[in-house]
Formats: C-alpha cells, structure tokens, sequence
C-alpha cells in the first residue's frame, strides 16, 4: 500500500517536472500549467502538495 502511494507521487512529479520545463520555456502558459497541475495531480491520485 505505501509503494503504491509513493509510485503515484513520484507519476506526479514527474509530469511536474515536464510541465514546468514547458511553462518555463513559454510553450504552455501560467495558466495552462495550473489547470494541467491540477488535472494531472486528480488522474496520478497524487497526496502531495506542490507550491510554486
């Protein structure tokens, strides 16, 4: 149960991690980022918390 908990974070952070690389490269828009963030943090069923 926990490893199955820590794989879903680690999923999310890594389109996290994407994400942000295209925000910062003004591919996608502040915007786009947040509603991505969000939705993507529903589908992985992420428990973290990611400020920014």
């Amino acid at each position: 149960m926990i490893a199955e908990k820590q794989t879903k974070s680690a999923n999310f952070l890594r389109i996290i991690a994407i994400l942000k690389s295209l925000r910062d490269d003004s591919k996608i828009s502040i915007q786009e980022y947040s509603r991505a963030k969000k939705y993507y943090k529903k589908l992985t069923g992420a428990d973290i918390f990611i400020a920014d």
